[in-house]
């Protein structure tokens, strides 16, 4: 992990502490609604409640988004689908990288798969998010009925 080198190329950013300062992550996310049109927000629901009682007050749309197969095999298998067509363009982010590069992928009975937090061998959370805004962007479709990934492929923030 070269997390010093990753936050001295501003690929990470950090706060003081040992601690997740979400003060810090919910004006980043305000910061960057100014430049992107972010049409949702979708959260684990696990801990996340004054957070997204947060945003939701800075005016977001907020959406719970369960970590189970049902809510997180079709993302992931879209987001496979879509990286071995070429279609993912993350500007070569080092640290989303190494974390897909993490993944230790669990498969059910029914072929659902998901990402498994616990077999995965270092730190997913930025993959398990992208896949979370996979399915959002999915669903919140495109207003000209196109999707925007024909174009220019998925672009990871």
């Amino acid at each position: 992990m070269n997390y010093d080198v990753w936050k001295k190329q501003g690929f990470l950013q950090t706060t003081e502490g040992n601690v997740v300062h979400y003060g810090y992550i919910e004006k980043f996310i305000e910061e960057l609604s100014m430049k992107y049109n972010i049409r949702e927000i979708a959260f684990d629901r696990w801990g996340a409640v004054q957070m997204t009682q947060n945003l939701e007050t800075l005016g977001f749309s907020v959406v719970p988004f369960g970590q189970g197969f049902k809510d997180m095999s079709p993302p992931t298998k879209e987001l496979m689908k879509l990286t071995l067509e070429e279609k993912i363009a993350h500007g070569g982010h080092p640290v989303l990288r190494w974390m897909m590069d993490n993944i230790y992928i669990r498969t059910d009975p029914a072929r659902n798969i998901k990402p498994n937090k616990e077999k995965s061998t270092e730190k997913i959370d930025g993959a398990v998010a992208t896949i979370m805004a996979l399915d959002r962007a999915i669903r919140c479709g495109n207003d000209t009925g196109e999707s925007v990934y024909n174009q220019r492929g998925l672009l990871i923030l």
